[in-house]
């Protein structure tokens, strides 16, 4: 599949000015919008040491797949690349883990 390069860069720096975030994290939202998925951004730089907090009282307590399952979405988090502001992109349901962790640690 081809893609639009121009209008992605376009969008980019679109959601630079507007956002203020790293052209990194803009570029990456914009290649998602193109491609058609969701994407979102999640601050991880207050959030880590409670997703930390979480995991390892998640570890102490896998009985099942599921639980097993939100365990290797939060520590992909955790290794996702950020940014220089602590800014990560992710798919909605790893964020939604992100802020569960971060309630429950």
């Amino acid at each position: 599949m081809k893609y639009n390069l121009a209008h992605i860069m376009r969008r980019a720096w679109g959601l630079r000015r507007t956002t203020r975030h790293s052209f990194r994290t803009c570029l990456r939202l914009a290649w998602a919008e193109a491609k058609g998925q969701k994407a979102y951004t999640f601050n991880m730089e207050n959030a880590r040491a409670s997703i930390s907090a979480y995991l390892v009282k998640l570890a102490a307590a896998l009985v099942d797949i599921h639980q097993q399952h939100k365990y290797d979405a939060l520590r992909a988090a955790l290794l996702a690349p950020v940014d220089a502001l602590g800014i990560a992109v992710l798919d909605g349901k790893t964020v939604g883990l992100c802020k569960y962790a971060v309630r429950n640690a």
